[in-house]
C-alpha cells in the first residue's frame, strides 16, 4: 500500500508560503524591491541555495574616460571599471506563540492557527521594515539597531540641514521640511561622486523620498508643495513606487513612514528627522531563508505552539566610507497641532 503524505506537513508547508505573502503584502517598503541593482532596494537570494553567511557584490562607478576620437589607437587606452566590493551579512530570528491549553482555549484548531499566523505576520512584517528603516536612516541607538549588520550614520558629504544650517545642533524647530530641503537634496544627489542614480520609471529618472509623519504635515504646510500637487500629481501613475504616496515635486516621489528615525539632538533638544531621499540600491536585502513556519504540540499534545522565522541581513550600501544610494534631510519636526 502507497503511503500517504502527511497532511500535517502539507499544512505546514501552506501555512509558510501564505505567511510569507503576508509579509511581503504587508511591508509598506515591498514596492520598491526587486533583483536588480536598479532598484530602490536589491533583494538578493544567492544564500537560499548556497551555504555562507554573507554576500559579496560590486557597486560601479560610471566611466570617465573621455573617448577616442577619430582613428586614433584605442588599445591599450580602455576605460578602467572602477568597482568597490560591499559585503552583507545574515543572520536568523525567530518568534512564536505558545497556548496554554486545551481546557483555556476556546476557538477551533483553525482558528487558533489563523490567528497565530496573523500575528506573526504582523509581527514579522513589522521586525523587518524597522530594521530596513533603522539601516537606511543610519539609526545607531535603537536597541536591535545591529542585526546580521553594523548600522551606519550617515556622512558629511551625502546630507542637508534645514533652514540653511550646518550642523544637527543647530537646528531649531523652524527649520523644518520644506520643498527647498527637497530641491537641496536633489541637487546633492545629482552632483554627488559618485552620483546617487535615480530610478528610472517610464524612461523618466525618480527619485524616492521617505518622511517621518512630523516632516510630512510640515510638507503639506508648504505652498509650494500644494501647488506643485494641483498641478501635477500621481494620479494615473501605474508602477508600484507611485502607490501610497503623499505626492510628486521636482521628481522626487514623496513617501511617509512612521518608523524613520528621529531623536532630540536638536537646538535645545529639537526633535530632528533623518528623512532619506534614494536613489538606486539605497538599501540591499539578502535572504539567506525565506520565512518558515513550524506547528508544534506539547505536554502530550494538549497545548499548541507555532514560530516563524527567517534568515536575512540588510544593509545601506558605502563606497569608500560614504553613502551610495542615499542623501539624508535633517528636520526639525513635532506633533500636529490643532491650535
Amino acid at each position: 500500500m502507497t503511503a500517504t503524505v502527511s497532511i500535517a506537513g502539507l499544512r505546514q508547508e501552506l501555512w509558510r508560503k501564505e505567511l510569507f505573502e503576508d509579509v511581503r503584502d504587508d511591508l509598506y517598503l515591498s514596492r520598491f524591491m526587486g533583483s536588480s541593482p536598479t532598484n530602490m532596494i536589491q533583494e538578493m537570494t544567492n544564500l537560499r541555495a548556497e551555504k555562507g553567511f554573507k554576500i559579496n557584490f560590486g557597486l560601479a562607478v560610471k566611466l570617465d574616460n573621455a573617448g577616442i576620437t577619430g582613428d586614433s589607437t584605442l588599445e591599450g587606452s580602455e576605460d578602467q571599471i572602477l568597482t568597490y566590493e560591499e559585503e552583507v551579512q545574515i543572520d536568523q530570528i525567530r518568534n512564536g506563540v505558545l497556548l496554554t491549553g486545551q481546557m483555556d482555549e476556546k476557538q477551533t484548531a483553525y482558528d487558533m492557527r489563523q490567528n497565530a499566523k496573523s500575528l506573526l505576520a504582523d509581527w514579522f512584517a513589522e521586525r523587518l521594515e524597522r530594521d530596513l528603516l533603522r539601516k537606511l536612516c543610519g539609526d545607531t541607538t535603537t536597541t536591535g539597531h545591529d542585526f546580521a549588520n553594523d548600522t551606519d550614520a550617515y556622512d558629511a558629504a551625502h546630507i542637508v540641514y534645514a533652514g540653511g544650517q550646518s550642523a544637527i545642533g543647530n537646528i531649531t524647530t523652524a527649520n523644518k521640511m520644506d520643498c527647498k530641503v527637497l530641491d537641496k537634496a536633489k541637487q546633492t544627489a545629482i552632483l554627488a561622486s559618485p552620483k546617487v542614480k535615480p530610478l528610472r520609471v517610464k524612461g523618466k529618472d525618480h527619485y524616492v523620498a521617505i518622511l517621518h509623519p512630523y516632516d510630512a504635515v510640515n510638507l503639506r504646510q508648504d505652498p509650494v508643495w500644494n501647488q506643485a500637487q494641483r498641478e501635477a500629481n500621481v494620479r494615473g501613475e501605474e508602477n508600484p513606487i507611485f502607490s501610497g504616496a503623499l505626492g510628486m515635486y521636482n521628481g522626487i516621489i514623496v513617501h511617509e513612514h512612521e518608523y524613520v528615525y528621529n531623536y532630540a539632538d536638536g537646538s535645545e533638544s529639537a526633535t530632528v528627522s533623518r528623512n532619506m531621499l534614494c536613489g538606486q540600491q539605497a538599501l540591499v536585502l539578502a535572504w539567506g531563508r525565506p520565512v518558515k513556519w513550524v506547528e508544534k504540540l506539547f505536554d502530550y499534545e494538549n497545548v499548541f505552539g507555532v514560530s516563524c522565522g527567517a534568515i536575512f541581513g540588510c544593509l545601506k550600501p558605502r563606497f569608500n566610507s560614504a553613502d551610495y544610494g542615499t542623501i539624508t534631510m535633517l528636520c526639525a519636526g513635532a506633533a500636529a497641532s490643532t491650535a
